[in-house]
This record gives structure tokens, sequence and C-alpha cells, in this order.
């Protein structure tokens, strides 16, 4: 019903201009950013300022969130939008960041027998509001973009799955 007023936000938010020390977290963080032609990097920088705008980001285990977590994050998940009709990931809500590695609990369901164990994992995408990620693994695979281990685009992807 308001979508014309979303839509018209939202493009008020990518006229914007892009902050520059943003642009140098994503040249910096990013490598794959540079590798896109000119009208794909203005594409990706409008994604992110909408993105930054919309969704709430949250350190968790102690991590002190900074500028360069939430750009670098979130120049990353923007690239899974690029040249699609999309809704910048309507059912995520928070971006919730560790530092490193974190524990949750995994449930097993074996012929009617539930168990639990203990599972150490760098990121995780939740059906309805969440993304939660190692920040160390989130930037290591953003920097090393042939070793084929990108936990943000791994769970991201998954958001746009559901």
């Amino acid at each position: 019903m308001f979508g014309w007023l979303k839509n018209r936000r939202r493009a008020r938010l990518r006229a914007q201009p892009f902050p520059p020390t943003w642009r140098e977290v994503i040249a910096r963080n990013v490598p794959m950013f540079g590798l896109l032609p000119t009208p794909d990097r203005d594409e990706l920088l409008g994604h992110v300022q909408v993105f930054l705008a919309e969704k709430h980001f949250e350190g968790c285990g102690g991590l002190e969130l900074t500028e360069e977590i939430r750009v670098t994050i979130a120049a990353q998940a923007c690239l899974l939008l690029l040249h699609r009709k999309h809704d910048y990931f309507p059912e995520l809500h928070n971006v919730l960041v560790y530092p490193g590695a974190f524990k949750t609990t995994q449930k097993n369901h074996d012929n009617g027998l539930v168990s639990e164990r203990d599972v150490v994992t760098l990121g995780q995408s939740w059906t309805r509001g969440n993304v939660i990620l190692a920040w160390d693994a989130a930037l290591g695979g953003s920097v090393n973009m042939h070793d084929g281990h990108n936990v943000v685009l791994h769970e991201f992807a998954h958001q746009l799955d559901q």
C-alpha cells in the first residue's frame, strides 16, 4: 500500500553523495568492487546506502561495532542485489556480528529422539529477522576473493532464497 513512499525514500538515499570514508573501506576490504564496471559500482554504492539506512547492526560477544564493519558487510551483501529485482532482504531486520566464531545449539531429530549439541559456526541466516556473522570470517572472505569462502555472500544468499 505504501510501497511508493518506501521507493521514494530509497531513491533519495541512493541519490545522496556517497561518503568518501565508506568508499575507502569498500576499496580496501571488498576488492571485487574494483573489478566492477563503473555503472555497477554506482549501483552497488546506492544499494549500500539503502541497506545501511534500513538494517540494524549489533556487535555481539564484546565486539565494538565500527563503520568499517557495517560498510564491509553491507557492500558484500549488496553485491547479490546487482541487476536484480529485489526489496533489500525484506525479512531481515538485524545483522548481528561476533568478533570470531560463535557457539550455537543444534537440535537433531532422529526417529523421535531429540538431542542437542553445541556447534561452532561462522554464520547463520534465520528465516525471519537475523543474519549472524563472525567478523574475522566476514573480512577474510571478502579480502581473499579467490578462496571460495565468503560467509557474507553465503548467509545473504540464504536470505534471498527465503
